[in-house]
């Protein structure tokens, strides 16, 4: 039995690499916001020192600015310059007009290449403050307690040191997140390794036992886990049990084998029996009969007529019982074959019909006859006219049997669908005069039995006759069908297929 295919579906790594992605989204989310805020902390710390560096040149260069002296504010400016990362430096006074400039490049044209970034402190003439001894000069000199601005220091930084310095943070946060990238991986890789090496040794185990392979497997205690350790030692279990399964089938087929030989020679024992009794019974019947017709032509009295005309349908009843056995044990042999041939179904009904009606009113019966649905006017068909005859006369000798007073009816019709095919449904039913219980334990072995008006289903047995007609109409193709209408009459139907000749 094939079973319906399924969709294998996603395999288990990418299950896997799938459920450590959001691990994975996670970690580049979180360098990201860090490397982010390392720039930002770049950017202002780089901004911090530039103007701590500008607030604190700034009152250095007071002296230098108010006296006046370039010479000493150049030279202080070129060793601050050299001391610092600034692209250049330059001083103004209070006007705005500049008093002193150093840099990396002295042409002032470079002073505003690549946009620098500027950072400006003011140049603060601070008050001298006098001790309480110091009055004689009050009267000469006017002294403020505030400071007063002399000029503006410029501290110009490169805008390539913050991209030098954001680069080092970039570089370094990759190269950690590569790295930790690269640890994870290896770590996943090895466990996953060792699990899916373990389901793969799961998936050959099972393979081993579709192939029958039933050897106890070790158990591998590392790399796959207590679960995976527990699958193994469950398959083993099952590899057991199996191995034991197939031990006890193949002895029981072993002993089915021996019993279906015997059987096989009983049957065919039994089989030669049945034909060769059936042929040495034959001789001293057919002797019998022609002993029977002997006497039947002498003078005789009415009460010895009837006797001998007992004796006479007994052994021709014998002769058909003999008949059906040989023909049983052709059929459990193999060597019964059905003929091939046509003739006329509607002939062959009526002329069978015709036989038993002389024996029915002989008994105070009424034998009908009925074709139904539409008949041609030559039904001719192929198959075995002898054997059609045989079951239809097994059928009405049944009905005769069992039948004391009332009619024997027999209803055939006959249809065709593509007028290639015929099928004859014939019907023989009896008036059973109370009998029908009894014939009800007496009919085929595996013949359907249904009682009218119920649901009810047996199986019941019968005498040679009727198992004939039932082994017949099976092998022909047909089949049969008995019903009663609650033990009074009785309804053999039997379905049987022909094939037309083309001539009807």
């Amino acid at each position: 039995m094939s079973r319906p295919e399924h969709k294998s579906g996603m395999s288990l790594s990418r299950r896997l690499l799938i459920g450590v992605l959001p691990a994975a989204v996670m970690f580049v989310v979180l360098m990201a916001f860090f490397t982010s805020a390392r720039l930002e902390d770049s950017r202002r710390d780089l901004a911090e020192s530039s103007q701590l560096f500008a607030d604190s040149l700034a009152p250095a260069l007071e002296y230098a600015v108010v006296s006046g002296n370039r010479g000493a504010l150049e030279q202080v400016l070129r060793q601050s310059l050299r001391r610092s990362k600034a692209e250049w430096l330059r001083v103004t006074d209070v006007v705005g007009e500049e008093i002193g400039f150093v840099g990396n490049s002295t042409e002032s044209g470079d002073r505003t290449a690549g946009s620098p970034m500027i950072y400006s402190a003011e140049i603060l003439q601070e008050p001298v403050e006098l001790s309480s001894g110091a009055d004689w000069l009050a009267g000469q000199w006017n002294f403020s307690t505030g400071s007063l601005r002399v000029g503006t220091l410029e501290v110009a930084v490169s805008p390539r040191i913050l991209e030098e310095r954001q680069q080092e943070v970039l570089w370094s946060s990759l190269s950690v997140g590569i790295a930790m990238l690269l640890f994870t991986m290896l770590l996943v890789n090895h466990f996953l390794s060792a699990i899916f090496r373990a389901i793969s040794q799961l998936s050959g185990r099972v393979n081993l036992l579709m192939q029958g392979d039933y050897e106890e497997q070790p158990i591998e205690t590392h790399g796959g886990g207590r679960e995976i350790a527990s699958i193994q030692q469950q398959l083993n279990q099952l590899a057991l049990h199996l191995g034991q399964a197939r031990e006890s089938r193949e002895k029981t087929l072993a002993l089915s084998e021996t019993a279906r030989e015997k059987a096989e020679y009983a049957s065919q024992a039994k089989s030669e029996f049945l034909a060769c009794m059936s042929q040495e019974l034959r001789t001293p019947l057919k002797g019998v009969l022609g002993m029977v017709d002997l006497v039947h032509q002498e003078p005789l009295s009415k009460q010895q007529m009837d006797y001998l005309e007992t004796a006479r349908k007994s052994t021709q009843d014998l002769m058909t019982v003999i008949s059906d056995m040989l023909d049983f044990a052709q059929m459990e042999n193999g060597h019964f074959e059905l003929a091939h041939q046509e003739f006329d179904l509607r002939n062959l009904i009526s002329n069978c019909a015709a036989s038993y009606r002389l024996a029915a009113e002989q008994q105070g019966l009424m034998l009908e006859l009925h074709f139904q649905g539409s008949w041609p006017e030559k039904a001719l068909v192929f198959g075995d006219s002898a054997r059609v005859r045989q079951v239809l006369a097994g059928l009405l000798g049944n009905s005769l049997k069992y039948t004391t007073d009332g009619y024997i009816s027999v209803r055939a019709s006959w249809s065709s669908a593509d007028g290639k095919q015929a099928v004859l449904n014939c019907t023989v039913s009896d008036s059973g005069s109370n009998n029908a219980g009894q014939r009800l334990d007496n009919l085929l072995p595996h013949c359907e039995q249904s009682l009218a008006g119920t649901a009810t289903r047996m199986q019941v047995s019968s005498g040679l006759g009727l198992s004939m007609v039932q082994r017949l109409v099976e092998l022909m193709g047909g089949h049969v069908q008995v019903d009663t209408d609650l033990g009074q009459e009785a309804y053999f139907r039997f379905d049987l297929p022909f094939q037309l000749s083309g001539e009807d």
